[in-house]
């Protein structure tokens, strides 16, 4: 059953409780008026049937408060003015019980009505800030793993996610590619230029990587991946020349064509280092070498390069 029709089922015996509940509420005051003529037994006949009629009024208001409390105020309001009309007829001195005890119902529904309100306005106001501490958390853990710029994971969760691939001490390639010139990008052209390069190298990265490599922006001009897996050193080429496909078309900015390359700095585990610090020195000084060495090339880490 859906969750559409349990909701319309629990709404129709919304209704349909109160309305039973008022019917034997009639008919329980009916027998209880033919009592009189038993006497004494009678008198507490009707003083019982009075009692479990107050718990079933309050049962009600809290079963089925939507209805039940204008069912209970409604019967009882009638038995009131019945009791009071056989009161002046007959002048019966008993009568005035089943008032106090239809009065006592009223009150005692009425303030079980107004405190299951108070308690659901409560409730209403705790889910909302409750929604509002959760949609909070959530922006807060998005700005701490995601770069808002390009929507890609930033350099906390990159380095999270090695530290997750050491933990399972399967091996794995860490690639840091840096895009070569990037500040004269942002001094000639502004920071509007670098940011539409950054965006549009993000979307077009993270395409090309699918779920089976980590992508991230690991710093301002810089992407960082990971290759889980024992890769060749042929593959992880491979992959290289694709990101420098993917890279070759210009972007165009304010009708102006840019021409970009990138360098590339690759480290293995465990080959390289041991944990994570290590890894991003390792890719780091790969990279370095590759700047330093024309750019738009790629270096592997070798115990040559100073960490």
């Amino acid at each position: 059953m859906s969750k559409k029709e349990i909701n319309k089922n629990k709404s129709s015996l919304d209704i349909i409780a109160p309305a039973i509940y008022a019917i034997i509420f009639i008919i329980v005051m009916v027998l209880q008026s033919k009592a009189v003529s038993l006497g004494p037994k009678g008198n507490i006949l009707q003083g019982v049937t009075g009692q479990l009629l107050l718990l079933f009024s309050a049962f009600v208001v809290v079963a089925f408060p939507r209805f039940g409390y204008f069912a209970a105020v409604g019967v009882n309001f009638i038995a009131i003015i019945r009791i009071c009309i056989g009161l002046f007829k007959s002048g019966m001195s008993n009568a005035i019980t089943g008032v106090l005890t239809s009065v006592a119902t009223i009150i005692l529904v009425t303030i079980i009505f107004v405190f299951y309100n108070r308690l659901l306005k409560n409730n209403a106001e705790l889910t909302e800030s409750n929604n509002m501490l959760r949609e909070k958390d959530e922006k807060l853990t998005y700005l701490a793993y995601y770069d808002i710029l390009t929507g890609l994971p930033n350099r906390q969760l990159f380095i999270e996610r090695i530290d997750e691939a050491i933990g399972t001490s399967s091996p794995f390639t860490v690639i840091a590619a840096n895009i070569d010139n990037f500040k004269n990008i942002n001094n000639e052209l502004g920071n509007n230029a670098g940011d539409a390069v950054l965006c549009s190298y993000s979307k077009k990265l993270k395409k090309m990587c699918g779920n089976s490599v980590f992508l991230a922006r690991i710093n301002g001009d810089e992407f960082g991946f990971i290759i889980y897996g024992k890769e060749s050193e042929s593959s992880i080429l491979n992959f290289i020349d694709t990101i420098k496909e993917v890279i070759a078309e210009p972007i165009k900015f304010n009708d102006i064509k840019l021409n970009i390359t990138m360098s590339f700095g690759i480290a293995l585990y465990p080959e390289n280092a041991s944990d994570s610090t290590e890894m991003l020195k390792c890719v780091s000084s790969a990279l370095s070498v590759s700047k330093a060495n024309g750019k738009n090339i790629h270096y592997f880490y070798n115990n040559s390069f100073m960490m």
